[in-house]
């Protein structure tokens, strides 16, 4: 493996990472990011290993990279990890300004081909994809619709489990008349989480077959008096016990949620009992129609 690839798969500290040091100026870091990138992009690298190794060592440069170059972020990660230390003409951790104390150095990265990453990367990676969400709503405000898609579609790529990432897509989706992108993405956001809301409201299975609203009939249905209850359907399918029902009953009408959110909060049921029960829900509403 190359041993560029191999210090920056081992290497946590961003500064080091990106062979720079902890007071380098914007205009530093972007040549040492635009230095690096060129040298462990996965293109160079013909072995299958060594490309796989390239494309989590490009990722966590990247990482670095807009970690650094946001004074926000940056500032965020020096106060929790306040790295002081300088690379050497090699590259390695400079004794003269490295850090004596464990406390202020950022949590080892886990080796390559472990699951996970460490907590600094992924918490990094939770507030990008959270920036571009914000300036997507921002756009949306604006009416800026082409805007406001591409900058859920990136939180979405740096983020891509968050469901309401996928159903204020949707929404902006739906908004320029791209009715099946939409529904797709509404689905997605279900997929994720069963309770989203908004997804609730605007997903529906039957698009083009119905101008009725199902999804909003969906969000209805977790009240309604009818045997489609939704507290019914899971008693119905055994993954739910009366009793269980009547407490988390209680509970939603002291904290005014949905019964999804409090059954799966509560740790009665699990999401995809949840999406299970909704499904039939629908298959009920389709059969009233």
């Amino acid at each position: 493996m190359s041993s560029e690839l191999q210090r920056i798969l081992k290497e946590d500290n961003f500064f080091l990472m990106l062979n720079t040091h902890s007071g380098a100026s914007s205009e530093e870091i972007r040549a040492a990011y635009k230095k690096l990138v060129k040298q462990v992009h996965p293109d160079r690298f013909i072995d299958s290993q060594e490309k796989q190794l390239a494309e989590e060592a490009f990722k966590r440069v990247g990482v670095a990279f807009s970690t650094l170059q946001d004074p926000l972020l940056r500032k965020d990660y020096e106060r929790r990890y306040a790295p002081t230390t300088a690379p050497s003409s090699n590259g390695s951790q400079d004794p003269a300004t490295a850090t004596t104390s464990s406390n202020h150095a950022p949590p080892r990265a886990q080796p390559a081909g472990q699951q996970g990453s460490s907590a600094a990367a992924k918490k990094t990676k939770q507030e990008l994809a959270h920036k571009h969400y914000d300036a997507g709503k921002d756009y949306e405000r604006k009416n800026l619709m082409d805007e406001a898609i591409k900058e859920y579609k990136e939180a979405i790529r740096i983020d891509n489990d968050v469901a309401k990432y996928h159903s204020q897509l949707a929404l902006a989706l739906q908004k320029k008349g791209w009715t099946g992108y939409a529904q797709a993405e509404f689905k997605v956001a279900l997929h994720f989480d069963p309770t989203d809301k908004i997804a609730l409201k605007h997903y529906q299975p039957t698009a083009g077959q119905s101008g009725k609203n199902t999804g909003f009939k969906w969000l209805k249905l977790f009240s309604s008096g009818n045997n489609t209850r939704l507290g019914d359907i899971l008693i119905q399918l055994g993954h739910l016990k009366k009793d269980q029902l009547k407490e988390a009953l209680k509970q939603q009408n002291d904290e005014k949620l949905l019964l999804g959110e409090i059954l799966i909060r509560m740790e009665y049921i699990k999401p995809e009992h949840l999406a299970q029960a909704l499904i039939q829900q629908s298959e009920a509403v389709k059969a009233a129609e």
